[in-house]
């Protein structure tokens, strides 16, 4: 298999990655879900590199109650983000919008509670690197925000201490200082 052109890691194939999140979405629907630390070091390292992945990720959990909601537009997008695609990103964009329309009111939060222990355990596997830790913080953060929980701010900004570029934190903190949530304003 040829390497990832998102230059996440050297060793991350592209088989490797669609292995490690299919992993993720296997584990999202199921209890007490656990990734192999293979796969959490090859997600944590992809979603440093490639801001698609991360948003894959994130949409996997937001937006799984929408009845437009498709694993394998999501692995595309997760896989090669960088392939011109201009239907993948409208769906993503039509996605990411319904979830804040419908914030919190079509959650399964089975599914939440799986994604948010996948991340905090993303983030003890990679605790050597701490710049590997700011994506799942901004990931969880999100979540945190989407349901309206107060928590989100601790976590943005422990994204953004981590790392101050972290863009998804950064909207999460920027939105909760200006009082902003979905669904309720």
């Amino acid at each position: 298999m040829a390497a990832i052109d998102i230059k996440e890691t050297p060793s991350a194939t592209t088989s490797e990655l669609a292995t490690a999140f299919d992993e993720w979405l296997d584990g999202l629907d199921t209890p007490q879900a656990t990734l192999t630390k293979h796969s959490m070091e090859i997600l944590a390292k992809s979603m440093r590199k490639s801001m698609a992945l991360r948003d894959a990720m994130l949409l996997s959990v937001i937006c799984a109650g929408n009845p437009e909601y498709d694993k394998g537009k999501l692995r595309d997008y997760a896989a090669a983000p960088r392939i011109p695609n201009r239907q993948l990103s409208e769906w993503c964009e039509r996605m990411m919008k319904g979830s804040l329309a419908h914030a919190g009111h079509e959650t399964d939060k089975d599914k939440v509670v799986n994604a948010s222990r996948m991340l905090v355990d993303i983030v003890d596997t990679v605790d050597t690197d701490l710049k590997l830790q700011a994506q799942p913080f901004a990931i969880i953060s999100y979540i945190l925000w989407w349901m309206g929980d107060g928590r989100a701010m601790l976590t943005a900004m422990r994204a953004l201490a981590i790392d101050e570029e972290c863009s998804l934190a950064a909207i999460v903190a920027a939105a909760i200082h200006g009082d902003l949530w979905p669904n309720r304003n």
